[in-house]
């Protein structure tokens, strides 16, 4: 195996583990930005993205997309926590909103 086959590899299994390391602690829902919303992929509850706080907290390159990935984090006002990965950084302030729109549609 190449350095660069073993360096993507790395990559990959880093960014699993870490969405691992946030289920173990307790960040087990996963989200989505759905038309400036949050939507919870378990229960597809819409949540509003001004009522949760959103915290980037890694990044890695994807291979099956080709492209990096950025791990998010997402409290919810009600206790709930979760995990969002995505192509761009998501915040809470409408510029990255914008972004994330053009991106997504």
């Amino acid at each position: 195996m190449n350095n660069k086959s073993r360096k993507s590899r790395k990559l990959n299994f880093n960014l699993t583990r870490k969405v691992i390391e946030l289920e173990d602690k307790g960040y087990c829902l996963d989200y989505m930005v759905l038309k400036g919303q949050l939507l919870c992929v378990q229960n597809n509850q819409s949540i509003p993205v001004e009522a949760v706080h959103i915290c980037v907290v890694d990044q890695g390159y994807d291979q099956l997309s080709s492209c990096f990935k950025y791990i998010h984090t997402v409290d919810t006002g009600n206790g709930e926590k979760g995990v969002m990965i995505t192509d761009a950084i998501i915040t809470n302030n409408a510029t990255s909103l914008a972004a994330n729109k053009k991106i997504h549609h």
